[in-house]
């Protein structure tokens, strides 16, 4: 039996939008996602097996969306990374920007499994125990692919990271 995808839209479509708006960081690209995603859904509604919640089966199913179009971005930023930066900033938001283009590009090399971890226990603040539930992992096994995503983000630090006026 399939998924009454026009139902779980009314039910769940500000759930998926303000998801891919958290993750995506760009409305025009959490609108066409989210469209995206219920179209996919409707797509493949006879898949749905049931054992997971319709609104579980839609938050991994937006998770995975958001994650393919952040690596996307990330192709793309690679094409246009020798372009200069258009306006002078401050150091403070050349920080912020820094830091979330590390934060980004590491979660970018990182493997599907570990995006995801990172994105259920930072984003979304769940505990490693409910990650793990999430995705069928241990706790530990959890704990060790965040490990491993913080010790790559300490490996390339900033150079700016030692100035003492920031």
């Amino acid at each position: 039996m399939g998924l009454d995808v026009e139902a779980l839209y009314r039910k769940y479509g500000d759930m998926v939008l303000g998801r891919c708006r958290t993750l995506l960081r760009n409305e025009a690209d959490a609108q066409e996602t989210c469209q995206e995603i219920f179209l996919r859904v409707h797509r493949y509604r006879g898949r749905f097996r049931h054992e997971a919640s319709p609104s579980t089966y839609l938050f991994r199913v937006t998770t995975t969306t958001c994650l393919n179009k952040i690596r996307s971005r990330k192709r793309r930023r690679e094409d246009l990374q020798d372009e200069p930066m258009p306006v002078p900033v401050e150091d403070s938001v050349l920080a912020n920007h820094e830091i979330r283009d590390l934060v980004s590009r590491v979660l970018a090399e990182a493997d599907e499994k570990t995006q995801a971890c990172v994105i259920y226990h930072y984003v979304d603040g769940m505990t490693h125990q409910e990650v793990g539930d999430l995705m069928g992992l241990s706790a530990a096994a959890i704990r060790k692919r965040i490990g491993t995503f913080r010790r790559k983000l300490a490996k390339d630090p900033p150079a700016w990271l030692d100035r003492p006026d920031l």
